[in-house]
């Protein structure tokens, strides 16, 4: 429950950096963009590591992996550092 709490709170967040008005602000706000790289960088070791809620599972059918709490973590995170680099020339310079 508590990854699924995360990941709603991560959806509004990408939500908020999709609209344009708040786009900008969010863009230059400190350390949004690095904390979200960070998050999915540690996300990604993590689940190399060791068999944990993060690990890669390759026997997973199509329906699972899209209600699977880690894979939601990590397309809503991408999808947070896509928007804070669009039309962002200094965030893309720094991913």
């Amino acid at each position: 429950q508590e990854a699924l709490v995360t990941i709603r709170l991560l959806d509004v967040l990408c939500e908020m950096t999709s609209n344009n008005s708040q786009l900008q602000h969010l863009q230059a706000f400190p350390g949004l963009l690095e904390t979200a790289v960070d998050t999915l960088r540690l996300t990604h070791l993590a689940g190399k590591q060791a068999v944990n809620v993060f690990t890669a599972t390759h026997a997973v059918t199509g329906q699972e992996e899209i209600s699977h709490p880690a894979v939601g973590f990590k397309s809503h995170l991408i999808r947070l550092i896509g928007n804070l680099c669009y039309k962002n020339k200094e965030n893309q310079d720094k991913v």
